[in-house]
């Protein structure tokens, strides 16, 4: 009886894959951009509740190191920052916002006390590093 040949498959080279991939992973690596992020430097001065201003003209925003904020002295939700801020300043426009940061106070809340007095129409924003604040 006739038999038919058993026929083998060839193993296909994975050289040239390689090849292609190593080719396109660096042709990605020298056409890609990665995108620079913004930065907000702030230079805080030494410690010193002699230089903190007390006049009528400042509102304060306190930032504990238990994470609470306050203005002047009032705890507030940091949800409900910009607008207790809007309403501390009414429409004056000769008040300075100055952002008390104590030790161990979060750099997110300072962040968010920054924006809350930009979005108040706040004119001048001001930062000081105290030691200790006791409202």
């Amino acid at each position: 009886m006739f038999e038919e040949p058993v026929r083998r498959r060839g193993m296909a080279s994975l050289t040239p894959l390689i090849d292609v991939v190593f080719l396109l992973l660096i042709f990605f690596m020298l056409t890609t951009s990665f995108l620079q992020t913004q930065s907000l430097a702030v230079v805080t001065p030494a410690p010193s509740v002699d230089e903190l201003p007390t006049d009528a003209r400042v509102i304060e925003i306190w930032l504990l190191g238990n994470d609470t904020i306050a203005i002047d002295g009032t705890p507030v939700e940091r949800a409900a920052l910009a607008e207790s801020l809007k309403q501390a300043i009414g429409e004056r426009t000769d008040l300075t916002v100055t952002i008390l940061a104590e030790k161990g106070s979060k750099t997110q809340a300072l962040i968010a006390a920054i924006e809350a007095a930009r979005q108040s129409g706040a004119k001048s924003v001001g930062t000081a590093r105290v030691e200790r604040i006791a409202p």
